[in-house]
């Protein structure tokens, strides 16, 4: 197959080197430095508190009995640690994601005040600048919850503390093993560039563009039932961005047609071509942070994830449906003088699909060796007139540890929304539920729907194992029908 490459050289200014700590960036570095997001940290842990139900019921948060970890003058403390860290997301929902009752919300960093207004006006965006939208949003915005993303770094100990009792509730946070190369959070900056990136979500590459790329085109031409290789890439270099658009592409090529990319001759990418995109199995608007597609058959799906290879890399579809595919593929490409340093991860998409097994956990990905977990596009259809499989929550395993570092209290929660997202698709940088059919709209079931997260600064970092799973439904009660998507960078 012939391939059409543009080569393009661009004198562009160096980005400024980024805050690091334990190999990672810090504070807002970690939205300015997204080409830095397949360095494995192996210095780092991922911790969450939240308000889950201890003895393993359902009450997540319903009667707030699990949501303060103690009660201080100020009232409830929700998270706290000591030592080096950062936190990288705090969400909430009450009263149909109404979180006026919660009153203020208190944010001490080394001892120092950050935040302290009521929680409410912080997510309503009423603070502004660093406190603003999308790094904050509120329960119209992110459908039945409420978050705050704006990351902020601490080197000596940190305390989130609530006026009241906040019922439901999570806070993820990064735990450092050392201070090097962290600086406290100052709300004084306004990180005016971060938010001029995150506003165009979606719609651009958000990474810093490399100095010297490559741009290369080629026809999509693949037969019913057979696969094609689109493209084959010499190494070292970085697919920066990956763009494809199949004018005819019905929901049924988002379904049943594959994205498989190898890297170094090892095929680490394979998924549906709309679930890795965060579409799902049925077209949609997304703006992600790291991906768009749009609402219409046929609207490009582009991803930017980098990925990283050091001698080769492949891009092919597999066409599961009756009729050819024809279209195009385009690749924007970071070329290297170098190969990549061993601490650079090679991107994974690791896909499942099929029905729930009653009693089990639904697995997003079960893996050994070094990584980190960034994201998971998760598509979700069962009976009922209610999608009660949201009522599952999930659990994060790392290292072979005795209990979860992250466990949480509901599917929607997890998506950070609400109250099964109150039945209304959004899309945002960092979480979505981009779409929602019923039996009557073309779903077979009751109810479909397809949500993602992206875990950018709350990436989920592991040096030997991670096994990242969600309930479908209360203790897996729920049968339904499953598939997911879960990005995540894995040492070569």
């Amino acid at each position: 197959m012939r391939v059409a490459f543009v080569a393009v050289l661009l004198t562009l200014a160096v980005a400024p080197p980024p805050a690091v700590a334990a190999e990672g960036p810090v504070g807002w570095d970690v939205y300015r430095r997204l080409d830095l997001l397949p360095r494995i940290q192996q210095g780092e842990r991922t911790l969450q508190s939240s308000s889950y139900d201890r003895t393993g019921g359902n009450n997540d948060g319903f009667n707030g009995t699990y949501s303060c970890l103690r009660e201080v003058a100020e009232g409830c403390v929700i998270a706290e640690h000591k030592g080096p860290g950062e936190i990288d997301s705090i969400w909430s929902t009450r009263d149909f994601g109404d979180v006026g009752k919660t009153g203020r919300i208190r944010i001490d960093l080394d001892g120092r005040t950050v935040l302290d207004a009521p929680l409410q006006d912080v997510v309503d965006g009423k603070l502004g600048a660093p406190f603003a939208f999308p790094l904050v949003a509120n329960s119209d915005q992110s459908s039945g919850g409420v978050y705050i993303r704006v990351p902020m770094p601490f080197r000596r100990s940190m305390r989130v503390v609530t006026e009241h009792n906040p019922l439901f509730h999570h806070v993820t946070y990064r735990a450092f093993g050392d201070a090097g190369g962290v600086r406290t959070f100052d709300p004084r900056d306004k990180a005016r560039d971060v938010f001029a990136a995150l506003r165009a979500a979606g719609l651009r590459d958000p990474k810093p563009r490399a100095r010297r790329r490559v741009i290369g085109r080629t026809a999509i031409q693949v037969r019913a039932g057979r696969s094609g290789t689109l493209l084959r890439l010499p190494g070292p270099g970085v697919i920066t961005a990956l763009r494809i658009r199949i004018p005819d592409a019905a929901d049924e090529v988002l379904a049943k047609t594959r994205l498989r990319i190898h890297f170094d001759g090892r095929r680490t990418v394979d998924a549906p071509l709309g679930e890795f995109f965060g579409a799902g199995p049925s077209a949609a608007r997304v703006r992600t942070l790291m991906s768009h597609a749009g609402p219409r058959a046929g609207d490009p799906l582009i991803a930017w994830w980098p990925m990283p290879y050091a001698r080769s890399a492949t891009v092919a579809l597999v066409n599961g449906t009756a009729a050819p595919l024809d279209g195009e593929v385009q690749v924007t490409i970071g070329r290297l003088t170098r190969p990549p340093r061993p601490a650079l991860g090679r991107f994974h998409a690791t896909s499942d699909s099929g029905p729930t097994v009653p009693g089990r956990d639904w697995t997003f990905l079960r893996t050994r060796g070094r990584g980190k977990f960034v994201g998971v596009t998760h598509s979700m259809s069962g009976g009922g007139s209610l999608p009660t499989y949201l009522e599952g929550d999930e659990h994060v395993v790392v290292d072979r540890a005795r209990s979860p570092q992250l466990q949480g209290t509901g599917t929607e929660d997890f998506y950070e929304g609400g109250w099964y997202f109150l039945l209304r698709p959004f899309t945002l940088p960092f979480n979505g539920m981009p779409s929602f059919r019923t039996g009557e709209s073309g779903c077979a079931a009751s109810s479909c729907l397809t949500a993602y997260r992206l875990m950018i600064g709350d990436a989920v970092s592991f040096r030997s194992s991670l096994d990242f799973g969600i309930e479908h439904g209360h203790q897996n009660g729920v049968d339904a029908t499953y598939g997911s998507t879960a990005y995540w960078y894995g040492a070569p």
